[in-house]
């Protein structure tokens, strides 16, 4: 039973600490590059640009993509146990989801730039930057792994 509450832990920590990093990561990258938006840069589903306010809707698809993300990585807390294997793991998959999420992000702005291109060229023209892709991957990485370590650290309530 022990077992199954600290694996519940892990992946409840991974699950927080994966989406609330992957949130701001995603959060800054996208607002250094494009900047805060207004109206009508991107064309979203059943609603005219000028009436859509663009940066909630950014800021909503990048909590659910955040979200997701982080129920991957709990999913890998509950499988893993706590100690080496498990952070090696656990930081590689967030890496992935940070780069593979950037994908994700460029190709919502696909229509003001370019149709044609294939899947992973939004990204490369849009939003790598040389500096601030990789810093913003390992400062991510860094509050991701210390989020991780801070709730690990916090005492558990035992069911009564």
């Amino acid at each position: 039973m022990g077992n199954g509450r600290a694996r519940f832990g892990s992946a409840v920590n991974l699950t927080v600490a994966g989406a609330t990093s992957l949130f701001v990561a995603f959060a800054a990258h996208e607002i250094s590059v494009f900047g805060i938006h207004g109206y009508g840069i991107i064309g979203l589903a059943n609603c005219p640009p000028s009436l859509c306010p663009q940066m909630a809707a950014v800021l909503t698809g990048l909590a659910a993509k955040s979200i997701g993300a982080g129920l991957a990585l709990g999913l890998l807390g509950a499988l893993l146990p706590m100690g080496p294997a498990r952070l090696r793991a656990a930081a590689t998959l967030w890496a992935v989801q940070y780069l593979w999420g950037l994908v994700g992000i460029a190709s919502a702005y696909r229509s003001n730039f370019g149709t044609t291109w294939r899947w992973w060229e939004p990204m490369v023209e849009l939003l790598w930057r040389p500096v601030l892709t990789p810093a913003l991957l390992i400062v991510g990485l860094g509050m991701f792994l210390g989020v991780d370590r801070l709730l690990a650290r916090q005492p558990r309530r035992t069911g009564s």
